[in-house]
């Protein structure tokens, strides 16, 4: 099985085929762009998981039998850095039980916008240069507390829609 179909979108999409749907109405039900399913679809159909026939995809047997084999473990699937989720949801949890006292900073947030490749390289270096102006081993108080960590990933998150001239 080609690991490109080892996720969870493309196990998605060939589950919602039970019925014959349009290209449009999986990118709907999915909440992605009709490109990136476009992008599985031709991968799955290139495997033989699906089919198209008068702008309408079906699943297949060898569909129906993908869906039947076990998913891969998490230990299969490309993960976030470190424990970056545990440590996460670690410290929102201690930070609610009172660990922190009252004087902390905490936040989380999650942003995505259709950038250029130029403007997110950009956006790459400005951060590296602010994590290491407040992280660098020179910068650090070792008598501060209490201890704060930064995690964050850049990564694409989908594909421009099919047809937007925008």
């Amino acid at each position: 099985m080609p690991e490109v179909l080892n996720s969870a979108l493309p196990r998605a999409i060939v589950t919602l085929l039970s019925t014959p749907r349009s290209l449009a109405d999986l990118a709907n039900l999915l909440e992605v762009t009709d490109a990136r399913v476009l992008w599985y679809l031709t991968r799955l159909a290139a495997t033989g998981r699906v089919t198209q026939s008068d702008g309408r995809w079906s699943r297949t047997q060898l569909g129906i039998d993908y869906l039947a084999t076990p998913q891969p473990s998490s230990e299969d699937h490309t993960m976030l850095p470190g424990r970056t989720t545990y440590d996460y949801q670690q410290a929102f949890a201690d930070a609610q039980a009172g660990m922190f006292g009252p004087t902390y900073v905490q936040a989380g947030g999650e942003h995505a916008g259709r950038v250029s490749y130029a403007r997110a390289v950009e956006f790459h270096q400005r951060l590296q240069d602010l994590i290491a102006e407040y992280f660098a081993p020179e910068s650090i108080d070792r008598a501060a507390t209490p201890k704060y960590g930064f995690h964050w990933v850049l990564t694409p998150t989908d594909l421009h829609p099919l047809n937007d001239g925008q």
